[in-house]
């Protein structure tokens, strides 16, 4: 008898050989690094799930401010960021206190703007009234303008939608979702939208003008210097599908994002009694990211925004360009970076940007060559990762189609069957032969998935993550 059996949890079937490299928190600086540990220990994530969460905050607080200048380009300080985390891994947890200073934020914003509403609806009704009785005098002065709805984080909306919210509510936005698969699994990322959402996605991300043109009246849209921040964080089975699906990348989106896959620390994750709501790193932290979103926009008479300009110190100019030829030469056909082209490709780019975030978080009226030097540590990192991710298969395809097996067996809801069960109505991809089911069989109970009294009929043990 093995009273402890039944409470070993299952063992991952999809995990990469080689490991992820440490996240370089101390390239984010004083106010940004202490905060991510600080999350990373109480919490019990690892550090680079909280980077991801910190960082993203960063940028969307700080995209609407200002735009990275140099040799007449412009480079928005948008950020996207992809964080892959399986079930239970605290990913909620720590995006929830990252973002709290901006969702306390929106929130009082709507509190606002219901105010706002009331008080422009019966001023529009007054001015009906005064248009209707014919009496000039009570018609003087400009009509009342409509307040914007002040929707700063969607989660998942439809491309038409966050469209729709750029140009007619806050021109500086953030679609963030610590379940990546709602958006991912909705209608937007049907084989039929996908191709439409990842080109606007990327357009946004370029700081290219919004141009949508319709045939229905008042549907036709045309917005200038709108600004997007993403943060999505993926299952590890949404994940995979997501790197080899060749429409997402033949559009180039992952190489504009900044992806992590940390290491799992369940079973490490001691309780600690702390109130990080009053831990001076944090607290720190929001009061800045705060103080950033007070901080009003200039905007241009169409709303547009009208981003100050973050040039770079000679010094900065110079590591800057090293940067972009190193990385430009590891690009080539025998280079180290050959494999990870499309990232490469906007690595430079994304380089300039986090030296924005970070320049902007820290109060910096220009950019100096430390937040060149520390931006490119964090590429390097996310750089080392794409490769790691992409370069490397899982351990094995019949891990992978083990893993398909056990999600689809969830789906449909069997948890006893047999093995001719599965060979006669299972997925084809796991009854090309009674050997080939009898082999993802014995994935899965080696992994702590499934087990067998008779090694006839089998039961699901654990649920696995959707």
């Amino acid at each position: 008898m093995q009273p402890c059996e039944a409470f070993e949890p299952p063992q991952p079937l999809l995990e990469y050989q080689q490991a992820p490299l440490p996240y370089p928190v101390e390239a984010l600086g004083d106010l940004l690094g202490p905060a991510v540990e600080r999350l990373a220990e109480v919490i019990g994530v690892p550090c680079a799930m909280a980077a991801q969460s910190v960082l993203a905050s960063a940028a969307l607080v700080s995209q609407g401010h200002a735009n990275v200048q140099l040799d007449g380009r412009t480079y928005p300080l948008s950020l996207y960021l992809l964080t892959v985390a399986s079930s239970g891994d605290r990913k909620s947890a720590v995006d929830q206190l990252a973002l709290k200073a901006a969702r306390d934020w929106e929130r009082q914003q709507w509190i606002l703007y219901a105010d706002k509403l009331k008080a422009y609806r019966a001023a529009t009704r007054l001015m009906s009234k005064a248009n209707t009785s014919k009496k000039p005098s009570a018609v003087e002065g400009a009509e009342p303008s409509e307040p914007l709805p002040p929707r700063l984080i969607i989660a998942e909306p439809t491309i038409e939608a966050l469209v729709k919210s750029l140009c007619h509510g806050l021109p500086s936005m953030g679609l963030f979702n610590d379940e990546g698969g709602q958006f991912l699994g909705s209608s937007t990322m049907s084989k039929e939208n996908l191709l439409k959402a990842i080109t606007t996605l990327s357009t946004l991300w370029d700081g290219s003008p919004i141009d949508r043109a319709r045939s229905m009246a008042g549907e036709s849209l045309r917005a200038y210097d709108r600004r997007l921040s993403l943060h999505l964080m993926l299952q590890p089975h949404l994940a995979n599908q997501l790197f080899k699906d060749p429409v997402i990348n033949g559009q180039g989106i992952l190489g504009r994002c900044l992806i992590s896959w940390p290491e799992r620390l369940a079973g490490q994750r001691l309780y600690k009694a702390v109130d990080l709501t009053r831990d001076a790193n944090v607290q720190r932290y929001q009061q800045r990211i705060t103080a950033l979103l007070q901080k009003p926009w200039s905007l241009h008479q169409d709303g547009a925004l009208n981003p100050a300009t973050l040039e770079l110190t000679p010094r900065a100019r110079r590591a800057w360009i090293d940067i972009h030829d190193t990385i430009e030469c590891q690009s080539g056909e025998f280079g180290e970076l050959a494999g990870v082209q499309p990232a490469a490709g906007k690595a430079a780019a994304n380089v300039l940007r986090i030296a924005g975030v970070l320049a902007m978080v820290e109060e910096a009226r220009q950019l100096e060559d430390a937040h060149i030097q520390r931006a490119s540590t964090l590429m390097d990192y996310y750089l080392a990762e794409i490769q790691r991710l992409t370069e490397q298969q899982p351990a094995n395809s019949r891990l992978e189609e083990a893993d398909r097996l056990l999600r689809w067996l969830a789906q449909k809801g069997w948890t006893h069957f047999s093995v001719r069960d599965v060979n006669r109505n299972g997925p084809r991809f796991a009854r090309k032969s009674s050997r080939h089911t009898a082999e993802l069989f014995v994935e899965l109970i080696t992994h702590r998935w499934l087990s067998s009294r008779d090694g006839k009929t089998f039961e699901v043990r654990h649920v696995p993550p959707q």
